[in-house]
């Protein structure tokens, strides 16, 4: 597990600006709420912040995925340089965007859950999403269910831990991009590729947050 506790550290590190994102998102829901009146649900604010951040975010993950797949297209460089520099780079950046992402989300959502839960909840949906399991999955009843159960189990053994047992089983599904070995077309495959897994875990994410809604409140929401 040593040789991939910087996954731990992309946690510790997303962690320290979980009160700036807090902040951030917070902002966009007053700005959201003053531009309609005041006339929106929060069920409808949540919806419309959300696909705002999950857009931005798999923009941002799209550039970073276009520009770690440049040194293949290079002379000399080529596919060795991809390898080294553009995997490893375009692995961390983008793995701690679509953690980040799932604790902008869950400041959509009103989601209270104090700093350790939130992380192992976003280890949970960034290991969870892409798997088989997550084809299964269907209803956010489901994926609640199996991201809950993987949480506290993370919180149980420690995030330290959790986190490399996370990296173990994502790593290696994600640098099984065999398209960034191709001069030119590396590029565009890139791209498309990480905007599409973060939007994944962006739309898991928002699914699972989502269902944070009291019974009342969701039966109001549902009789609208």
């Amino acid at each position: 597990m040593e040789h991939i506790d910087w996954f731990d550290k992309i946690l510790t590190v997303s962690g320290t600006y979980l009160p700036t994102i807090r902040q951030e998102v917070k902002e966009m829901i007053n700005e959201y709420d003053l531009a309609h009146g005041g006339t929106k649900p929060h069920k409808y604010i949540a919806y419309a912040i959300g696909s705002k951040l999950i857009k931005n975010a798999a923009i941002k993950a799209g550039g970073i995925g276009g520009l770690t797949s440049i040194p293949a297209a290079l002379p000399v460089v080529g596919s060795f340089g991809t390898a080294l520099i553009g995997g490893a780079v375009d692995l961390a950046i983008v793995l701690r965007m679509q953690i980040e992402l799932c604790y902008a989300l869950s400041v959509a959502y009103d989601v209270n859950m104090d700093d350790d839960e939130l992380k192992a909840a976003a280890l949970a949906l960034v290991g969870f999403s892409g798997s088989a399991a997550a084809a299964k999955a269907v209803t956010a009843g489901v994926l609640r269910k199996t991201v809950d159960t993987l949480a506290e189990d993370y919180i149980k053994t420690g995030l330290a831990r959790a986190a490399a047992e996370v990296a173990e089983k994502v790593v290696p599904r994600l640098l099984s991009k065999w398209y960034k070995f191709l001069p030119v077309l590396g590029i565009p495959l890139g791209i498309s590729v990480n905007v599409a897994t973060t939007m994944m875990i962006g739309n898991q994410a928002r699914k699972y947050f989502s269902t944070w809604i009291d019974g009342d409140e969701l039966g109001r929401y549902e009789g609208e």
